[in-house]
């Protein structure tokens, strides 16, 4: 009877981890839909740090964690229509499906274009990737933005971008 007892006690106990578990993975994910809803131009892409920096930046989410990049030439990002950033993004996920550089035209840009393709993690509500740094790049979401948090030596770095909604 006793052994019955502690049996019951452990499946029921791992049920319930399990499907709290499922439920509470199932409400993150639910909760952050609106980041695969458009892409996030970074603010300043298309005055001075466009022009410092050489190009314009953009980041698209996808579902099953993966986050793409896309870097066009400035002042070429100035004259390009959403739609085509769009459509580029969409093509450049179909073009790999674990990390690369690619360097295309994506069939609707008039200069080449660099996406780079990677995977994220949520943790703790927080969007992280590996952003070429010692300790990975955290991004933190608002209703209408993202901010991408890249470690330093002495302080955070902050970096701004806007939802552009497809």
């Amino acid at each position: 009877m006793r052994k019955n007892s502690f049996f019951t006690l452990v499946v029921t106990l791992v049920t319930g981890v399990l499907f709290s578990g499922i439920s509470w993975a199932q409400e993150v994910a639910g909760s952050h839909q609106d980041i695969y809803s458009g892409y996030y131009p970074q603010e300043g892409n298309y005055g001075e740090l466009g022009e410092t920096s050489g190009h314009s930046h953009y980041v698209k989410f996808y579902p099953e964690t993966r986050i793409l990049r896309l870097y066009i030439p400035f002042p070429y990002s100035k004259t390009v229509e959403p739609a085509a950033i769009n459509t580029a993004f969409d093509a450049a996920a179909k073009k790999a499906s674990g990390s690369a550089y690619i360097r295309d035209k994506f069939g609707v840009m008039e200069e080449p274009i660099v996406a780079h393709l990677d995977t994220f993690r949520w943790v703790d509500g927080e969007v992280m990737y590996d952003c070429s740094n010692a300790a990975p790049c955290k991004i933190k979401f608002d209703d209408k933005s993202m901010t991408i948090i890249k470690p330093g030596v002495v302080l955070e770095h902050e970096i701004l971008y806007e939802l552009i909604k497809d």
